[in-house]
């Protein structure tokens, strides 16, 4: 498998070759004694060390360095990615066109007058 760059607003470049170099198993706490200064760089926020990651983990014992990479993942503040639930792909912030509320005012209409707004239905 390869080693991501990139995953979830962080960014692995720089802790990938140390991750690599880990004899493996090894514990949270081996990992903060060795590279607790190592920091990740985030899409939308300052970067964070492996310390502030790994030292609620104590004890806990990872066994490749995909297992670290996901705990990096799971630790990471909220803040590394950007805001939530935003995407720059549209859709986000629905263009109102005069389509679209032509559409709204018909079918308001619609519903003022009694007409039937579902015409897919046939009368039985």
């Amino acid at each position: 498998m390869s080693e991501p760059d990139h995953v979830e607003g962080v960014y692995f470049t720089r802790i990938n070759p140390v991750l690599a170099d880990v004899s493996y198993p090894i514990t949270a706490d081996e990992l903060i004694d060795r590279y607790g200064d190592r920091e990740l760089e985030r899409t939308n926020a300052d970067p964070i060390s492996v310390t502030a990651l790994f030292e609620p983990m104590g004890n806990a014992t990872f066994d490749s360095p995909d297992a670290v990479r996901q705990m990096l993942l799971s630790q990471m503040p909220r803040d590394s990615e950007g805001r939530t639930n935003y995407s720059d792909r549209g859709g986000s912030h629905p263009v109102q066109t005069e389509a679209a509320e032509a559409a709204a005012a018909q079918t308001a209409a619609d519903l003022e007058d009694g007409a039937a707004t579902n015409h897919d239905r046939t009368e039985q």
